[in-house]
């Protein structure tokens, strides 16, 4: 039963990951300037801290739309180790000028050092000061973890993050 929750898991992760990607080619309508940002994230989705790359894949009136993908390492237990841990999401950003509402949803990928792996629903609930005249960003947000293969179980947890955008026009 647990290795059919697995396979589910690895499915939708799949799919996420292809609409990501497939997002890249098809987003090639008009001119928009199209933002690359890396950012360390304290707390958060990827567990204790992070390091994270995002790009914004959609943009119209005062809504955006990206994916991101972290990575960080957590101590788990004596069983399974240290845990390696790849956060991956899709986010909405939601608001005008220099405030946004940040809302995202994602899995959290974990390989631990003994060989074993499970996920996690990431999600994300927060907000985001980036003023358009500055590559430096800062948020804060709530990001519960949500475990569903062996029980359901929701574990409250927040982050806050400093970041930098780089930015590129795109046709």
């Amino acid at each position: 039963m647990i290795q059919k929750k697995v396979d589910k898991t690895m499915k939708w992760i799949t799919f996420i990951i292809l609409v990501i990607f497939f997002s890249q080619v098809t987003t090639g309508q008009g001119e928009f300037e199209k933002k690359n940002s890396i950012y360390l994230e304290l707390a958060g989705s990827g567990g204790f801290g992070s390091i994270n790359f995002e790009q914004i894949f959609f943009k119209k009136n005062i809504t955006e739309l990206s994916w991101r993908a972290g990575l960080s390492f957590a101590p788990i237990d004596k069983n399974n180790g240290t845990g390696i841990v790849f956060p991956l999401m899709i986010n909405a950003l939601l608001g005008k000028n220099s405030h946004k509402l940040e809302m995202g949803l994602g899995q959290g990928i974990t390989v631990t050092t003994r060989g074993s792996a499970f996920a996690l629903t990431t999600a994300v609930l927060g907000y985001r000061f980036q003023p358009s005249t500055k590559r430096w960003f800062w948020r804060v947000s709530y990001t519960p973890l949500i475990s569903y293969l062996v029980d359901f179980q929701i574990q409250h947890w927040g982050g806050v993050s400093v970041g930098y955008t780089f930015k590129n026009k795109v046709k």
